[in-house]
């Protein structure tokens, strides 16, 4: 481990001996020390490790940790959790004190430490859009977040995403052949064009091709409905054959909403897959940061001028960076 790495951490020595204690991987060891530094700010100032803190410093150590996402948040707080179990357990502290941290086990309890100004700058790994479309209550929901991150535009009312027909979906190639469209609202005719996707999209293409019954939960309350049968990949209920472009963001929603993911929107998906899809032809095919930016402009339909060149390449290297 670097000097600067430990340097980061208030009492790295505890830290460092809670992370062999727990057996962790060097990689997990690594996300442990950045989630550790974080921290650290807030214990210097009060010169105590976080397991002497009381609830009040332990609430400004959560908001420090400046979360956007209620899972990202739990995962912290299990962290510091099991940290804290393991000084009561070895005397770092009186074995009467509380564990402050296990208060905050529940959604409703913690969403109040969420960075709010965090909406915009969210970026979710493929691993996380996987997750978030598998545990979906519907793949007609599920699919929408792989589309999105594949490089099928969220713009213009999403029209491209409501014309993909199953016939367009080329699975020998991993493609999709997107038609020639037309904007709704101006008339402008859209070309054709071909969509990489992977093999975990495809897997979610056909399970909502499949797909017969649109499961709505409401509290308590399941009802379920029949799906319209048609070409479209995205179909609404009983004999809306296509979905409508309005339904789009509202089966996100129930996504963000099911999973505690309340910043989900089409935008920061879209924006993930995109520094995703960059980073992966930086690192595996030697591409430069231009020519990477350059080509996942095509891949996600954005408009090929230099602000949005700017602006798509800073937001992969504020990714790759940190």
């Amino acid at each position: 481990m670097s000097k600067s790495g430990e340097d980061k951490m208030f009492n790295s020595a505890d830290k460092e001996a809670f992370m062999e204690y727990k057996g962790y991987s060097k990689e997990t060891k690594r996300v442990t020390r950045i989630l550790f530094g974080k921290i650290a700010k807030i214990e210097r100032e009060k010169n105590q490790d976080i397991y002497e803190l009381d609830r009040q410093s332990i609430e400004l150590v959560f908001k420090e940790l400046r979360a956007s996402t209620i899972r990202s948040l739990q995962s912290s707080i299990s962290t510091i959790d099991q940290y804290i179990n393991y000084a009561i357990q070895n005397g770092k502290i009186n074995t009467d004190k509380d564990n402050v941290a296990s208060f905050y086990s529940k959604k409703v309890d913690i969403a109040k430490f969420l960075d709010m100004s965090a909406e915009d700058n969210i970026i979710l790994t493929q691993s996380d859009i996987y997750a978030l479309g598998g545990y979906a209550e519907n793949a007609q929901d599920g699919v929408i977040l792989n589309l999105l991150f594949d490089g099928i535009s969220h713009k213009r009312k999403f029209v491209e995403l409501r014309n993909i027909r199953i016939q367009d979906v080329n699975e020998d190639t991993l493609t999709i052949n997107i038609p020639q469209l037309v904007d709704e609202d101006t008339g402008e005719l859209l070309p054709s064009r071909t969509v990489p996707i992977s093999k975990e999209t495809l897997r979610m293409i056909n399970a909502a091709m499949k797909e017969k019954k649109y499961a709505s939960v409401t509290g308590k309350t399941s009802r379920s409905y029949k799906i319209a049968e048609s070409e479209y990949i995205l179909r609404g209920l009983r004999n809306n054959f296509q979905i409508k472009w309005e339904n789009v963001p509202q089966r996100i929603i129930r996504i963000a909403d099911l999973e505690g993911y309340p910043y989900l929107n089409a935008t920061n998906i879209a924006y993930s897959g995109q520094v995703h899809y960059a980073r992966e032809l930086m690192q595996n095919y030697g591409q430069s940061i231009d020519e990477a930016c350059r080509n996942i402009m095509k891949r996600f339909n954005i408009s090929n001028n230099d602000a949005a060149f700017f602006y798509l390449k800073a937001r992969v290297e504020k990714a790759i960076t940190t």
